[in-house]
């Protein structure tokens, strides 16, 4: 099909959505709340979810390897989670006071994670972030803080321009020049990383995703993390682990008890609550201190200062103990890890299959799909983040399309996760829709042959 026909094919059989979106284009700016959820023609429109997949507001039915942006290891609408929800609200949803539930909560984090002597928690992914960021300054006294080309580290404004590409300039207006100054952007090594360090003797952290950038887009050289805590200790600064994805998927522990490498600092969020709102610093217990209230930090108290309506409010609590004392089996990441396998075998052989240029690739329950020429037939080894993270939107696109029409939905660009709750037939039922859209994008031109 060509485009036209394309878009009148998916417009055709979401009228409700289309309908939504330009009724959202009135009162919500730019027609939603997120542009993660932009979408062309238009972003469907989601009534309900079950297990693995998710129904529009025309009824059509989609395996979704969005998962909540990857806040639903457990797969949509868990027992465990909707049980521990709904028994919490019945007791009231906010008190603006402590609860036994989040002391519970805090303590089921320090169980399972090497770096939490102790955890604060927070609204949002985001505001976690912001948090330790600040936390470190607090402690070290410096201003700066060392990231990575690609990583994502919230939409906060400290470290705005190393997201996308060109790296190194803002990729939005209304931030302070004194902000972008204070972050420095670099290529995920060690080397440059080291010369970094050198460069800028008032680096207050080093904060990375350790999956690699954009949740594993990039994949990180082999040893960088331990390289990085190594680099840290002789630097005096600070190492932060942005776990927001990473956290309680890549196993129990996250990555830093994958990989044994505890940072200074950790930030947590989706999967930490069961997939409601809410996130957490988690850290040394010297540094924790700093938001203590009882004690003074250089004249002030607390040294940090830090508040949140909804911080560890009773719902997020309750489910986010239900859900941890299921991922602390590892049944959950066993599985989901089992199934991305799976899919991403079947990708590389649809690929193969078809003469297509890219690889698919991934770690734990992740897959991303690259379209283009690679230094290695079938593996991304060598190419560049800014490579990695430049797939033409055109082909972005028609690739998400053409799934979508076939009940197949994408997390974000050209990836995605899976649950517990994906099964092999959701698996080989993907396979089947990823065939028919490779076949028509490359028949198309859409997308390179080799």
């Amino acid at each position: 099909m060509n485009d036209d026909a394309t878009r009148d094919v998916f417009e055709r059989g979401r009228e409700g959505s289309k309908a939504l979106f330009e009724k959202a284009r009135g009162v919500l700016a730019g027609g939603l709340t997120s542009e993660l959820r932009a979408a062309a023609p238009f972003p469907l429109f989601i009534e309900r979810a079950q297990g693995a997949r998710k129904w529009d507001a025309d009824g059509n039915e989609y395996i979704d390897y969005s998962m909540g942006s990857a806040a639903l290891l457990l797969g949509h609408a868990h027992p465990a989670v909707i049980e521990a929800l709904g028994r919490q609200a019945s007791k009231g949803t906010l008190y603006s006071a402590l609860t036994a539930l989040e002391v519970e909560w805090a303590e089921a984090v320090k169980s399972l994670y090497p770096a939490a002597g102790q955890v604060r928690f927070t609204g949002s992914g985001t505001e976690a972030t912001t948090l330790a960021f600040r936390l470190a300054r607090a402690a070290t006294g410096r201003e700066k803080i060392l990231c990575f080309e690609g990583h994502f580290h919230g939409w906060g404004d400290d470290t705005s321009v190393g997201i996308k590409v060109p790296f190194g300039r803002p990729h939005t207006h209304g931030i302070l020049a004194a902000v972008n100054e204070a972050a420095i952007v670099c290529p995920a090594d060690l080397e440059s990383a080291e010369a970094a360090l050198a460069a800028n003797p008032d680096t207050a952290a080093i904060v990375l995703e350790p999956s690699g950038a954009s949740w594993g887009t990039v994949p990180l050289p082999e040893g960088f993390p331990e390289g990085l805590r190594r680099l840290a200790d002789a630097s005096g600064v600070l190492l932060i682990f942005d776990e927001v994805i990473t956290g309680f998927r890549w196993s129990p522990g996250g990555a830093q008890a994958l990989f044994g490498v505890a940072p200074d600092l950790t930030t947590l969020a989706k999967n930490l609550t069961g997939g409601l709102p809410g996130g957490a610093v988690a850290g040394h217990e010297e540094l924790m201190r700093l938001l203590d209230p009882a004690l003074e930090y250089k004249g002030m108290r607390a040294g940090v200062f830090h508040r949140g309506t909804f911080n560890a409010n009773p719902l997020s609590a309750a489910t986010g103990i239900a859900a941890i004392g299921l991922f602390r089996t590892g049944e959950p990441q066993r599985h989901a890890d089992a199934m991305a396998a799976r899919l991403r075998e079947g990708m590389a052989r649809v690929l193969r299959h078809h003469e297509i240029a890219g690889a698919v690739y991934g770690p734990s329950s992740t897959f991303h799909i690259y379209l283009g020429p690679t230094p290695r037939n079938g593996s991304v080894e060598g190419l560049s983040a800014a490579a990695l993270k430049s797939i033409p939107p055109a082909a972005v696109q028609a690739l998400q399309l053409a799934l979508r029409l076939r009940g197949v939905d994408l997390m974000s660009y050209t990836g995605g996760v899976t649950s517990a709750a994906h099964t092999p037939a959701d698996i080989d039922q993907t396979l089947e829709a990823f065939d028919s859209a490779m076949e028509e994008l490359a028949g198309a031109g859409k997308i390179e042959r080799l």
